[in-house]
């Protein structure tokens, strides 16, 4: 039985599961070449199925994890749910208030609140309301699916959207019983925006919503600081906390100010806390420039509506000292929440949790986060899916129907079976340029890493997820005190303060590294033992985002970097993904050698083929 999974909205994906086990999945922009893209197609899709040697006419189910019509012209859903709920609004449960800024006065309506000034609004979601106890609802519901050009229907199931981040991460865990956070952005309805979840063998079921918003704030965080959109921009806010200082003040009130939003006395459509919360760090209100309908959902009385900024920084106020310190307080702020509420929920779930958490959801992606909740909570295990954000969501409710619905035993997946599920490429592209083409030798690409030669290296399938982790990389010699500002500014020309992570080998972590956890998918942020040999790869805190390679997680890698290791004493490379700013990863060969022809880079590696530039 063949499962397509679908997501759209940012970092729209798709997922396949072929008889219980998740065999592929990949976002929409490593086809479309969009960064972020959340437009599903025709096109797309046919690359998805033709890559894994299907067609349509072979997918028994497809299940959605988000859905909204305007992104999907090539299909149409049907629901039981149609008449009174439309599945192109996302369903009506209840009629909840945006708020808005007490800088900006309306009259139609208005109520103050502690914060601001409340406008009614009507948000339509397939979530049931929020509760603050036991959260019941359905979290499942069948459709039907006709896609245009296809003479049949295909029966499927929508799934909540955090549950399927939860599954995401509970269903590829080597654990029969976890606890389960989600935690993200959640746009225009803050109240969605994590949960707390139980799993026990195939079953995953809610147990209560948290009130935790620190994604939502994260995001708005990022914009107000003059960094961009929240979604794409979140990773720049974490790079520059390092170059800040915390407050004391901060620090003092964290604990209170991060309090759920039933204990704050607070409606439930919590935009107005995130304003206050960001005046309570920065000193400043954000300013709303006003409302940008994004729906229209054909009644002609409801809308669905995002509110409009203007940054209270500008582009490039990154170079203040005054800004550095902001981002430190916010990124303070997002790892004690991370660490308040995954401690709650370790108290919560003690007496059948195994000491086993799972995290998922675009908060899961911040490594700093992770590494707290790893060493100040009680879980003594942590399990994460590469792709925390929305692209797992395809993934995640394939996952959810195949052990919940189906009841599909559960799958023992090896760290290498989910980090690289994107399609796989065995052939060399065109050599337009006559760049020497030679059989790959692993040590004459340590030595001239060890000269300070950046390598473009292209392995097999794509990684799963925003982090490159060895398929889809530059990979350079760490020792080089330059080489960040090389690759910033010459190559991924980006901001002169993001980070660049290290991969060492597994068995010699602990000499580099102050930890004693694997960390295949890069998503924790640990103390360097040895900053001053690695300057390139540590942190201006002296810490770094790293990866642990095991020889049976990626064999061809793990073969550089002994080699590596042979050359210069150092088992660590420098990695970071294979892309300049504002593009996506590459996918395909070919992206990669257009990459190679167009930037400052003297090496190339294709699977077993290596490419040289004619000096």
């Amino acid at each position: 039985m063949n499962i397509l999974g679908i997501h759209s909205g940012h970092d729209a994906s798709y997922a396949l599961i072929t008889d219980g086990k998740l065999v592929s999945s990949i976002a929409v922009e490593r086809f479309s070449r969009n960064k972020k893209d959340q437009i599903l197609s025709r096109e797309s899709l046919d690359k998805f199925l033709q890559g894994n040697g299907i067609t349509l006419d072979d997918i028994d189910y497809i299940t959605m994890g988000f859905w909204n019509k305007d992104y999907v012209d090539w299909m149409d859903i049907y629901s039981p749910l149609e008449v009174s709920y439309p599945f192109s609004q996302m369903g009506t449960y209840n009629k909840e208030s945006i708020i808005l800024n007490h800088l900006e006065n309306y009259t139609n309506k208005v109520q103050e609140t502690e914060f601001g000034y409340t406008l009614p609004w009507y948000i339509d979601r397939i979530q049931p309301p929020y509760s603050n106890s036991v959260v019941t609802g359905t979290y499942v519901l069948n459709l039907n699916c006709y896609i245009y050009g296809y003479n049949r229907m295909i029966p499927g199931f929508f799934v909540d959207h955090h549950m399927a981040h939860a599954a995401s991460a509970y269903y590829t865990s080597p654990f029969n019983t976890a606890a389960v956070l989600t935690a993200d952005g959640s746009m225009n309805d803050p109240e969605n925006c994590s949960g707390y979840y139980i799993g026990e063998g195939n079953k995953l079921s809610q147990f209560r919503e948290p009130g935790l918003m620190i994604g939502t704030f994260y995001d708005a965080a990022t914009e107000f600081l003059g960094l961009g959109p929240g979604t794409i921009k979140a990773g720049v806010l974490m790079g520059l906390a390092s170059y800040g200082k915390v407050s004391g003040h901060v620090k003092k009130h964290a604990d209170e100010w991060l309090k759920p939003i039933w204990q704050r006395n607070s409606p439930v459509q919590d935009n107005q806390y995130i304003d206050w919360l960001f005046s309570q760090v920065t000193g400043k209100f954000p300013h709303i420039k006003g409302l940008r309908k994004e729906i229209q959902n054909g009644d002609g009385d409801a809308h669905f509506y995002q509110r409009k900024y203007q940054a209270v920084y500008n582009k490039g106020d990154y170079n203040m000292q005054e800004v550095m310190d902001h981002a430190a307080n916010i990124q303070y702020l997002c790892e004690r929440a991370m660490v308040m509420y995954s401690q709650q929920l370790f108290e919560e779930t003690q007496a059948f949790n195994d000491g086993n958490l799972c995290l998922a959801g675009g908060v899961a992606l911040n490594c700093n986060a992770n590494f707290k909740v790893k060493v100040e909570t009680g879980f003594d295990n942590i399990h994460f899916f590469p792709a925390c954000g929305d692209d797992g969501i395809s993934a995640g409710s394939a996952l959810f129907v195949t052990h919940n619905v189906f009841n599909y035993p559960r799958v023992d997946y090896a760290s290498n079976e989910i980090a690289y599920l994107g399609m796989d490429y065995d052939h060399q592209p065109a050599n337009n340029s006559g760049y020497t083409a030679m059989p790959l030798d692993n040590s004459v690409i340590a030595q001239k890493l060890s000269e300070g030669q950046i390598v473009c290296w292209f392995q097999g399938r794509s990684e799963l997820g925003p982090r490159a982790l060895g398929n889809r990389s530059f990979v350079t010699d760490p020792r080089y005190l330059n080489m960040k500002d090389v690759l910033n500014s010459r190559v991924k020309y980006r901001e002169w303060f993001r980070p660049f992570a290290p991969v060492v080998l597994n068995e010699l972590k602990q000499e580099w590294f102050d930890m004693d956890f694997e960390s295949p998918y890069m998503l924790y942020t640990v103390p360097c033992k040895r900053p001053q040999e690695i300057p390139s790869v540590a942190h201006i805190d002296n810490s770094s985002r790293v990866q642990t390679l095991t020889r049976e997680h990626h064999p061809k890698f793990y073969n550089l970097i002994e080699e590596f290791y042979k050359v210069t004493g150092v088992p660590v490379v420098m990695n970071t993904s294979l892309n300049v700013k504002g593009e996506p990863i590459v996918e395909t060969p070919e992206d990669a050698m257009k990459l190679f022809h167009e930037s400052d880079v003297e090496v190339l590696v294709i699977n077993d083929t290596m490419y040289f530039k004619n000096n």
